[in-house]
């Protein structure tokens, strides 16, 4: 029996020994950050008298699940390193998420009414211009598709 517990503490010590590897003030940046932007978002949302629990339920389910990709991240990164690989993936994953967080603090400032320099806005507005053609572009393969495959039953009925 103390075989297996040692076997299971020699395991634990290894996953540790990866994990200490791994840069944490980059998590903890994340975090603040996350925190940010809840409290921005909740300013905005008071502001525009659009304060609700559902809505914030929801919001707070999308920094749960973006909490999820962060986890299997740094497990991602454990077992790459591992497999002797050394990359900074998780580094670089995490750090797009912190980008995230910074551009939705910017964009609820902007939407409050918040003063931010003049180049921060025109990077915003393009943000928002390419964001608004990919989700146009989306709902125009949407519509594509779903023509195609009307199109295509009613040519299976026909034969």
């Amino acid at each position: 029996m103390n075989e297996i517990y040692a076997a299971i503490l020699e395991g634990l010590s290894s996953v540790a020994n990866n994990i200490a590897h791994f840069e944490w003030e980059l998590l903890f940046i994340w975090c603040l950050l996350m925190a940010i932007d809840i409290a921005s978002g909740y300013i905005k949302a008071c502001k525009h008298h659009k304060a609700a629990s559902s809505l914030m339920r929801t919001g707070i389910y999308r920094k749960m699940l973006d909490t999820f990709s962060i986890l299997a991240i740094l497990l991602m990164q454990g077992v790459i390193s591992y497999m002797g690989v050394t990359a900074p993936i998780g580094s670089i994953l995490i750090g797009a998420f912190c980008f995230k967080e910074v551009s939705s603090i910017l964009e609820n400032t902007a939407k409050s009414n918040g003063v931010l320099p003049k180049p921060v806005r025109h990077w915003l507005d393009n943000v928002r211009n390419i964001v608004q053609l990919e989700e146009n572009n989306v709902d125009k393969m949407k519509e594509i598709k779903k023509n195609d495959n009307e199109s295509g039953d009613s040519a299976k009925i026909s034969t």
